[in-house]
């Protein structure tokens, strides 16, 4: 079996889609898939990450689609991923999606939230692939993502954490800022971004970290003790899961899209700042039963390659 794969990671810190690609590479050429990146001749499948072609994504929808017209047997499965409605101003790139995922044969969502704003919002899209789609969540890889070895003590700072490649407004940048500001008067908490900060505020008060990736990253993040993400309508997210991975509860923002379905009783949802400090002591005051929630087995990217693998051979049979 022979795929490519239209994002070609790159070997730096990088968005989510660069693990997303890492982590099935390594599961599907650890199997009997070979995997290439290129749009070569003998292709039994084109997976495709993103419609768009750049530097990363060497081929947008059109390269794919002419890649078809000469070989029509090749399958399109497109894992779908991002919508418009994740960013402070629209790209316009749901007409994109929509036109790639009426052009393949089956698709992906990375979340059930994701699926259900498509089928809500596009009928064509629904009535086409209602009955043949799946629903697989992202995972991280626990090479990199894995249990602290140590829990925090009461009486201790409480040490908070996040990350994002992504400095887009709506990754929660209203709550990190009103948290900056408010760090002097909360004398027990700490707070670490790590990653690409908005440029309409410059943080005073918390500990910037610039973007790391695989273990450096998983080892800052094992440093604390709780997972912020104030992320609005993400698609799926990663970030959570490696917070999660670390062995952190998660604190996650209502609206934050399909990150609420992934954390699965080891964290709480929030509305704004100040529900956001109840419900961090909330988790403190009980933190053995929130981290003894956290499902590895769920977050690892064995599960999410297994389920990938399975579906591509059920679709090559």
């Amino acid at each position: 079996m022979k795929i490519c794969i239209t994002l070609e990671p790159p070997h730096k810190s990088y968005g989510g889609g660069a693990f997303f690609v890492e982590n099935l590479y390594d599961y599907f050429t650890a199997r009997d898939i070979d995997v290439v990146y290129h749009l070569e001749p003998g292709l039994d499948m084109i997976f495709i990450i993103d419609p768009r072609r750049d530097q990363h994504n060497k081929y947008g929808i059109g390269d794919v689609l002419k890649y078809k017209q000469a070989y029509p047997q090749v399958k399109l499965l497109y894992a779908v991923n991002e919508c418009d409605i994740k960013r402070d101003v629209s790209i316009n790139l749901e007409p994109l999606i929509v036109h790639t995922i009426l052009n393949c044969d089956y698709i992906v969502f990375i979340s059930n939230w994701l699926r259900d704003y498509y089928f809500s919002k596009y009928n064509n899209v629904k009535n086409v692939f209602e009955h043949k789609h799946s629903v697989i969540n992202n995972a991280c890889d626990p090479k990199y993502f894995y249990k602290r070895r140590y829990t925090r003590k009461p009486g201790d700072k409480i040490k908070i954490v996040t990350h994002h490649w992504s400095n887009n407004y709506f990754k929660g940048f209203e709550i990190y800022n009103e948290l900056d500001k408010n760090l002097p008067r909360l004398k027990n908490i700490e707070f670490t971004y790590i990653g690409n900060y908005n440029r309409q505020y410059l943080p005073k008060n918390i500990k910037y970290i610039t973007p790391r990736s695989h273990m450096p990253l998983a080892d800052e993040i094992r440093k604390h003790d709780v997972y912020l993400t104030a992320s609005l309508y993400e698609p799926g997210g990663i970030h959570q899961l490696e917070g999660m991975s670390c062995g952190l509860p998660v604190l996650y923002r209502q609206n934050g899209g399909g990150i609420a379905e992934t954390v699965k009783g080891a964290g709480e949802e929030f509305s704004n700042f100040f529900d956001m400090l109840k419900k961090l002591d909330l988790i403190v005051n009980n933190y053995d039963d929130y981290t003894s929630k956290i499902d590895y087995e769920f977050l690892s990217s064995k599960r999410f390659g297994k389920q990938y693998y399975d579906l591509l051979r059920r679709l090559l049979e």
